[in-house]
């Protein structure tokens, strides 16, 4: 008879055992919902924000981009026509990118030629050139597309010479004259009081 009763509180015990743990693990997992609930209501834009911001930034990180691919950019007026070999303003240009342009966009970008052959020797004479001046130090040397609406150096340096000329001498005006000052003519109001 001890036998069976043992094996009766045996199973009484796993099955009220198991009853609890099963009863004990819903309300585990309500308290553990609630307070991640409260933890994600404490902090609530941050987590969802940071994504609008990136796509937010995103436009400007492009414009960035654009713009320094434009100032690195050697055209048409940076080459000697045909040959495809750097005149002065190219080689200063590179000279610029190289060393005065800042270190994550010091990339070099020549803009294609009418012809294939003309394309080849712009990107090797830029290579070359890029080698001579910082041999342990050369960007890469890329290609583009987009339009090159620069004009040369010379008619850059004739609109600026043409400008300073045509400005007229600084002068003061004149100490005892009408200064312009806008006062209306209205002569200074004295004391107020009456003889």
């Amino acid at each position: 008879m001890s036998a069976r009763l043992l094996s009766v509180a045996g199973l009484v015990v796993v099955v009220f055992g198991s009853a609890a743990a099963v009863v004990a693990d819903p309300c585990s997992d309500f308290f553990h919902s609630v307070a991640q609930d409260t933890k994600r209501r404490n902090c609530w834009p941050e987590p969802f924000v940071s994504g609008d911001r990136a796509s937010v930034r995103a436009p400007f990180v492009l414009q960035v981009a654009n713009g320094w691919r434009r100032q690195n950019m050697l055209g048409e007026f940076h080459f000697e026509p045909g040959s495809g070999q750097l005149n002065e303003a190219g080689r200063l240009k590179v000279r610029w990118i190289l060393f005065t342009g800042p270190q994550q966009h010091r990339l070099i970008y020549v803009h294609v030629a009418e012809k294939n052959e003309e394309t080849a020797a712009r990107l090797a004479a830029v290579q070359q050139l890029a080698c001579q001046i910082s041999p342990n130090d050369v960007p890469p040397v890329m290609l583009t597309t987009i339009a090159d609406d620069d004009s040369p150096a010379d008619r850059a340096d004739a609109i600026g010479r043409k400008f300073q000329s045509s400005m007229p001498a600084p002068r003061l005006p004149s100490a005892g004259g009408d200064s312009g000052g806008g006062g209306g003519g209205a002569a200074p109001v004295s004391g107020g009081g009456t003889k």
